[in-house]
């Protein structure tokens, strides 16, 4: 009467057979390592976001360390410069090649040449030997860049 066939398939209809399937489903390894995979890369994105972040500030800190390293540098030898320009040496120097004084006792020399023994021409006297402001004065004029070339490949 009834065959294996139609038994099965009635079986099927049964509601308790649904759940038996989820449930295998659920139970099934490849199903619980592809849960655990979501999972673990759901916990493992922010963290990399977090690390890459932080190495990024790591960086950040490191460079502002060499900065401030490079700063105090700086700032020791601006202290230095002021402390010499404060000096008493620093005074007298100055009075000697700006004002033409001399000290008590004490015996000038004057050297009617501009140039020294090495071929450089020696500092006027409104020329300070000292270059506090780095302003130089000998400036080159700017050139054009079509010049340049122009010079690069017909003038050499």
């Amino acid at each position: 009467m009834f065959s294996r066939r139609r038994g099965r398939q009635g079986l099927s209809r049964l509601p308790g057979f649904k759940k038996n399937i989820i449930s295998q489903i659920i139970a099934s390894p490849l199903f619980l390592t592809a849960v655990g995979t979501l999972i673990l890369a759901g916990i493992s994105y922010p963290l990399i976001l977090n690390l890459k972040q932080q190495g990024r500030i790591n960086n950040e800190v490191e460079e502002l360390k060499r900065e401030i390293e490079e700063l105090e540098g700086k700032n020791l030898n601006l202290n230095d410069l002021i402390t010499y320009l404060e000096s008493e040496q620093f005074t007298e120097e100055q009075a000697r090649l700006n004002f033409n004084l001399k000290k008590e006792g004490e015996k000038v020399v004057v050297i009617n040449n501009k140039d020294d023994s090495k071929g450089n021409i020696a500092p006027s006297k409104t020329q300070s030997i000292y270059n506090i402001n780095k302003a130089d004065k000998n400036k080159i004029k700017p050139v054009s860049n079509p010049y340049k070339w122009w010079q690069y490949f017909f003038n050499n």
